[in-house]
């Protein structure tokens, strides 16, 4: 699990560097938009990340999969190529479905649409290749190079949408970035699967690799389902009048609240590959070690989410208006409320979506993808109910019902690693209660910050989430220095054992 730690600890790197530029580039936005163009805005980029994610749910998966599993072969190239034609297919098919529904009025988002509806299908068709290319890449364990390309695109988009903004272009010129970002990508993820020689070898058609994608498709796309259903169901289900202005507010705290859900996103893509390599590099022919590293992987995405994207909902539910106040200008504090519901669902989503990613790897498929699609329904129908009457508060709750859902659906999976990690806990006397303090404690300390330190001023908010974070970790680390029989560490090696403890191990 070194391994995985570590280049996870990559990708964590790379989200926070995604993270710092796509929050600065989307708080500079909300300086140079009213709230009305920044609704049209996070609806445009709600529709673009519903295709996009849809187009990376299935075919760079299951090349990811390919790869990981099985190494570089005639067969396996010649499954990427197929995949890789299936997926540019797919999302010209979305694209041009999306634009025919926008101009029949069957997608009612207004005039200030006509230019965005286009760019978007663009922009998905260059990252539905770019996507298969990433999973390739991934399945062959070049994470870094991967990571280089995730971050890379976001610089490019964010340069080039501010500078088209301040030229006068609008949210126009914000798209018009994005596509800008897709493009270039692609091309550096041609150079990164060239030594691969990946279009080497006979043929380009293998029906199998679309049965095997259709459960990892429905599995994951309804994640992406879910993450954007309440932005587009408070767009087209909310009064007419005020819905972009609603869609504005909500934009803000969907911007927070979906950092669990990204953290999980870019852990999912190295535990996916991992646990993927598991039955090839183990040799799982005898049923024992097969469930013991079923269940390490199991038991790694449930570490993780507790230590380190836990932590994230509890700053977000514990204190909206002080977040809000460090990002926002000051009428978006309205959606304080928002906040603290979408956390929750946030929270909630990306456990979901840690679990799905290693349940896909593990052969597991059928019964994430049923709780994707159950989730989506119910998410669905909460927001028929609750949005008419509550607007962005019942946007935010059906977001919070979607990933209860979800999960009560994988707890049949579940059940068997849950049982285990307690039960082992209670093997000694007093093993329990300190794996308790072990794992509880610190969030109690971040807890106690946020929640009693002074935050009438900027100031003392900018130094109260400081310190909670600093608190967090140090008692984390304490805790968990004494619970580790390996004290005689050099700096380098306790940092990286620290990491690895965030990332599950």
């Amino acid at each position: 699990m070194d391994r995985a730690s570590k280049h996870s600890a990559i990708f964590v790197a790379a989200y926070i560097a995604t993270a710092v530029i796509n929050y600065a580039f989307g708080v500079t936005l909300s300086w140079f938009f009213d709230i009305r163009q920044f609704g049209i805005l996070g609806v445009a980029q709600s529709l673009l990340l519903l295709v996009a994610l849809t187009v990376g749910s299935g075919f760079t998966w299951t090349a990811a999969h390919d790869f990981a599993s099985y190494g570089l072969t005639d067969t396996t190239r010649r499954r990427f190529r197929m995949g890789l034609i299936s997926n540019a297919l797919l999302a010209v098919l979305l694209s041009i479905s999306l634009w025919v529904g926008f101009k029949a009025g069957w997608i009612p988002l207004g005039k200030s649409y006509s230019v965005v509806v286009p760019l978007i299908g663009i922009t998905t068709i260059l990252l539905s290749i770019r996507g298969v290319l990433n999973g390739a890449a991934r399945g062959l364990y070049h994470f870094t190079p991967v990571s280089i390309n995730l971050v890379g695109e976001v610089v490019i988009k964010a340069a080039f949408g501010l500078i088209f903004v301040y030229l006068g272009l609008g949210v126009t010129g914000v798209m018009l970035g994005f596509v800008i970002g897709a493009g270039l990508s692609l091309v550096h993820s041609l150079l990164i699967v060239r030594p691969a020689k990946l279009w080497q070898g006979k043929g380009w058609f293998d029906s199998q690799v679309l049965v095997d994608t259709m459960p990892l498709f429905v599995g994951l796309v309804g994640i992406a389902l879910l993450m954007n259903l309440d932005v587009l169901g408070l767009k087209i289900l909310a009064p007419i009048a005020s819905s972009d202005a609603q869609a504005g507010i909500y934009q803000a705290a969907a911007i927070l609240a979906r950092t669990p859900v990204y953290i999980a996103q870019a852990l999912t893509l190295v535990l996916f590959s991992y646990a993927a390599s598991a039955t090839r590099k183990n040799g799982l022919h005898q049923e024992e070690t097969e469930i013991d590293h079923r269940q390490a992987y199991i038991r790694t995405a449930l570490k993780t989410w507790l230590r380190l994207i836990f932590p994230a909902t509890l700053i977000f539910f514990l204190a909206p208006r002080q977040v809000l106040d460090l990002f926002f200008p000051a009428e978006y504090q309205t959606a304080a409320v928002v906040l603290r519901i979408t956390a929750v669902g946030g929270g909630l989503l990306a456990l979901a979506t840690l679990l799905t990613g290693v349940f896909q790897a593990l052969g597991e498929r059928k019964i994430p993808a049923r709780a994707a699609g159950i989730a989506a329904l119910i998410q669905i129908l909460v927001l028929v109910w609750l949005v008419p009457g509550y607007g962005a508060v019942g946007a935010a709750l059906s977001l919070v019902t979607a990933g209860l859902s979800a999960l009560l659906r994988m707890l049949p999976l579940l059940l068997p690693v849950l049982k285990e990690m307690v039960v082992s806990k209670r093997a000694g006397p007093g093993k329990f209660s300190g794996w308790i303090i072990t794992n509880i404690l610190p969030h109690l300390s971040l807890t106690a910050v946020l929640l009693v330190f002074p935050k009438d001023r900027f100031e003392m908010t900018v130094i109260m989430f400081g310190l909670a974070g600093l608190i967090y970790l140090g008692v984390m680390g304490i805790l968990r220095s004494k619970s580790d029989d390996s004290n005689k560490r050099s700096a380098v090696q306790a940092i990286n054992h620290f990491v690895q403890v965030l990332l599950g191990g």
